[in-house]
């Protein structure tokens, strides 16, 4: 019986998984793609966040790994947020003795995540939209 019962959750998940979740209340999603790059490099590891400018203010974020970012949002005006982290080298956090942890810090000056002057128009279909950001 345990075993009908992990084959019926399997073939109900599956499927799920299969197809990814439908977007909420029937909203129409659109990919984007594109690069982001800091001071001419890619950034390695971090993460994108298209957010509507209508008052509902809905918001779309995916990982940006390699300088590259695969998303799907909405149509329209959107607000973009880019964050990414990277280690100090020969800098720990020595707040715990017993273990030094290697300390990092955010490099993605605050233009382009908490006070974004980032912007991007989203057109039906998608888009590819890329990303320089440049320091301070």
């Amino acid at each position: 019986m345990y075993k009908n019962a992990v084959c019926s959750i399997g073939l109900f998940i599956t499927p799920l998984i299969l197809t990814g979740c439908p977007a909420p209340s029937g909203l129409e999603l659109y990919p984007v793609t594109g690069t982001v790059t800091f001071e001419g490099k890619p950034i390695d590891t971090g993460r994108i966040q298209f957010r509507t400018a209508s008052e509902e203010r809905r918001s779309f974020s995916a990982a940006i790994e390699n300088g590259n970012y695969e998303i799907e949002t909405l149509t329209g005006p959107m607000t973009v947020e880019v964050r990414a982290s990277r280690l100090i080298e020969g800098k720990f956090d020595k707040s715990n003795p017993e273990k030094l942890t290697p300390a990092g810090e955010m490099y993605i000056p605050q233009k382009y995540n908490s006070r974004t002057e980032l912007t991007a128009d989203v057109p039906a279909g998608g888009d590819t939209i890329d990303f320089n950001l440049l320091g301070s």
